[in-house]
């Protein structure tokens, strides 16, 4: 053992031997005075050697002795300058290591007079503003060459939830100091005592580390309290960097060296209390351009998503962007993206109001932020999203929308061709486009290389009409005005034209519908769009006609029209030509579009089609073959011979020719209306019913099934639901009912509780 150590283990043992079984008050308080001279704040001080292997080693030892030999035993003989004493050991040695030893305390103690002592102590240490220097203490520990990671952690988690920890140990007992409107401006000022004290040692050429205070800042950030943090260091920061660069670099290392799974909501606060880019631009430097974790938040995120934001917050991004010559490159980068997704069909599809009102203020602003140079960089960019972008927003129902891409068309209009026509809707101006329009005005720009304004064409009101005489009227696209009413157009009117009769028209066909199924096959296989769209119109009535042909290709033929490419003049023929197949072979056809229903590469709306043919087919199947239909006319009265006649729409047999002869030639005095005995034919469906209903419900649960109809394919599931019962429905007569009745009746009780209305709404039955 080291000479030098040994004075201070032996005393401090000696001290703590004596101390737990003290009696008396006098010696109590030279035992701690003789303990004291190791902090190094008493007129005897011990040697320096001996202060720093004291406070290394043995300092948190005996804190955690003083904390527990604290009670009802200690009570009687200590006055108050006793208590004093024993305050000063927490309030006068290593902060770090007494507010570790604080905290500890009261989660180890419940209600007591240990308790209430130690949570005064902690109220003075705030007071004297000790967390600067715990926060300092472990800042200097960062430059060694071993720091105490695990221990520095702990003390940041112990500064951040300070209020939390404190709330739920005292309760309703806790006191004002300790709740987080009073905690974090305390905190706050702690940090800046800490940066003051970097800066001082900057100047005097001395190595300092900043990143714990960062990691505080960053994770009461975290925790939601930057409203209670930020601004207090902000202001201050503001009235130091003005001519200070040494200020500067110090506002820029503690924004940098927050770690990235706390940069957000250090960034986001900062840029909802800067007032203006200026601000921010002082706050952020270029860091945009050197740290990639402060690019993604501010170009990505808070442009694209965070829509939540406030238009001047946005102002401040693309401002802060704007105003140095190495950060524009990044606003006209931004200005593409943003471009790009306004006009995304889906983007435009599927995004709620407010998302896109922000994707349209970022564009209004950027524009207003980009110069000439930078407008002529980007004029293939603006003329697509005009191009594309303008249609979809239009085309959508919801009027906040078109008026929200009639302004921003008519911005990019202008910005294309500043002399040129601009385009012009006509709209009623409501607060969305009011605001909207005046972000096209940049904020006040102070610094002397901002972006130059870009020179905008006066804002047309939509109440004014435009004069006749202008140089270069504005397109109309939507809403035009009124004609006057003169004379040439009275002249131009054609109301008085009698219109042509074309109804008795007909399409001329540049090709001719083949003749045989296989000739069809070849026609659906080419890429002749006229002649696919021919044989489509007349493949559903070839194949009814053409029953033994049409068996002999009819999953083949199926494949085909399974796949073919959803075109809207072909959609509704596919699926007549898809029921014809499965009515006029009903086992092949009704195994492979059950088995494409859970296979792979199959869309939504295809698997809802064969769902649709196999309803379709099965009801055609349940009814009466159109062959057995007859009809009867005639006509009879009292004393006159019938003239009735009989006409069959199916095969004419002898009985049917000698009852015809034999019903001319009878005189009937009465008779009212006859009518024939309906034929009676057997159910087709009926023996087809299983291979249309099972296999469409035995996979339904199967790891192999290809999309999840208990999630977001829910809709398939109503629809699976739907026809599974009307399958059921029909073959209410057939043997198999039951067994049909009993798989629906397991299937629909596992959805008794789903939420899905599509799959609960009660199945209609077919109507014979």
């Amino acid at each position: 053992m080291d000479e030098d150590t040994f004075p201070v283990i032996s005393v401090v043992k000696q001290a703590i031997s004596d101390l737990s079984k003290i009696n008396d008050g006098e010696k109590m308080v030279e035992m701690l005075l003789n303990v004291k001279r190791f902090l190094g704040t008493c007129e005897n001080s011990a040697p320096a050697q001996e202060r720093e292997e004291f406070s290394r080693n043995h300092y948190t030892i005996f804190l955690r002795f003083l904390v527990a030999q604290i009670g009802p035993n200690w009570v009687d003989f200590l006055t108050a300058e006793r208590i004093e004493l024993w305050d000063s050991f927490f309030l006068e040695g290593p902060a770090d290591q007494a507010f570790l030893v604080l905290m500890d305390s009261l989660d180890k103690t419940g209600p007591s007079i240990c308790l209430d002592r130690c949570v005064h102590v902690l109220e003075r240490f705030l007071q004297k503003g000790a967390l600067a220097e715990v926060i300092w203490q472990v800042s200097k520990q960062q430059l060694e060459n071993n720091p105490a990671s695990v221990l520095h952690e702990s003390i940041l988690g112990r500064i951040s939830s300070f209020p939390d920890r404190l709330a739920n140990c005292l309760q309703k007992n806790n006191k004002p100091l300790f709740y987080p409107r009073s905690y974090y401006p305390c905190l706050a000022n702690s940090i800046l005592d800490v940066l003051q004290r970097v800066s001082d040692s900057l100047r005097d050429g001395k190595d300092c580390s900043i990143s714990f205070a960062s990691q505080v800042v960053g994770k009461v950030c975290m925790q939601g309290w930057q409203k209670e943090l930020l601004p207090v260091i902000v202001s201050r920061l503001m009235s130091l960097i003005q001519s200070d660069c040494i200020w500067q670099r110090i506002c820029w290392r503690l924004v940098e060296s927050v770690p990235d799974r706390w940069m957000e909501p250090v960034v986001t606060g900062l840029v909802q209390m800067a007032l203006g880019p200026v601000v921010l631009s002082k706050l952020l430097g270029d860091l945009v351009v050197k740290n990639k974790k402060i690019q993604f938040l501010l170009m990505k995120k808070m442009v694209f998503l965070q829509c939540g934001l406030k238009k001047e917050a946005l102002q401040s991004i693309l401002g802060y962007l704007s105003l140095e010559t190495s950060r524009r490159s990044l606003l006209v980068k931004v200005l593409r993206e943003l471009l790009e997704v306004w006009s995304s069909d889906g983007v435009v599809k599927h995004s709620h109001q407010p998302q896109l009102l922000h994707i349209n203020c970022c564009i209004l602003i950027c524009l207003g932020l980009l110069n000439k140079q930078e407008m002529e960089s980007c004029k293939q960019d603006l003329l697509f999203a005009l191009t594309s972008g303008t249609r979809l927003y239009l085309d959508s129902s919801i009027t906040s929308v078109r008026r929200m891409g009639m302004v921003v068309a008519e911005s990019l209009s202008r910005h294309i061709d500043l002399e040129g026509p601009g385009l012009s809707f006509q709209y009623e101006d409501d607060e969305d486009t009011v605001s909207l329009k005046a972000l096209l005005t940049p904020t006040c720009l102070s610094q002397p290389d901002a972006a130059e304004n870009v020179k905008k064409p006066v804002e047309r009101s939509t109440s004014n009409s435009l004069s006749p005489s202008s140089k270069n009227p504005p397109i109309k696209l939507e809403g035009g005005t009124k004609p006057d009413s003169t004379s040439d157009s009275e002249l131009d009117s054609d109301d008085d034209l009698i219109p042509y009769d074309m109804s008795a028209d007909t399409e001329l066909k540049k090709s001719k519908a083949p003749a045989y199924i296989r000739d069809c096959i070849e026609v659906l296989l080419s890429d002749d769009i006229d002649k696919v769209e021919t044989t489509m119109s007349s493949l559903a009535t070839l194949i009814r006609e053409n029953t033994s042909a049409t068996k002999e290709v009819s999953v083949e033929l199926a494949k085909i029209l399974l796949h073919i490419d959803d075109k809207p003049s072909v959609e509704r023929l596919r699926h007549a030509a898809l029921v014809a197949l499965a009515v006029t072979d009903p086992v092949p056809v009704s195994q492979y579009v059950t088995n494409e229903f859970y296979s792979l590469n199959y869309s939504l709306r295809q698997r809802m089609d064969i769902l649709d043919v196999l309803a379709s087919a099965a009801q055609e199947l349940s009814e009466e073959p159109p062959l057995a239909k007859t009809t009867w006319t005639g006509s009879s009265s009292a004393g006159s011979q019938s003239t009735g006649t009989w006409k069959a729409e199916g095969l004419t047999d002898w009985r049917k020719v000698i009852e015809e002869r034999i019903a001319t030639k009878t005189r009937r005095f009465t008779k009212g209306l006859s009518t024939p005995t309906q034929v009676s034919t057997p159910n087709r469906y009926h023996a087809v019913a299983g291979y249309f209903f099972f296999p469409l419900i035995q996979n339904f649960d199967r790891p192999m099934v290809t999309f999840n109809l208990l999630g977001e394919d829910r809709l398939v599931l109503g629809r699976m639901v739907h026809t599974l019962g009307i399958l059921m429905h029909l073959a209410l007569n057939a043997t198999i009912a039951s067994q049909m009745g009993k798989a629906l009746l397991e299937f629909v009780w596992v959805l008794r509780f789903n939420t899905d209305g599509s799959a609960e709404c009660p199945l209609e039955a077919p109507h014979d």
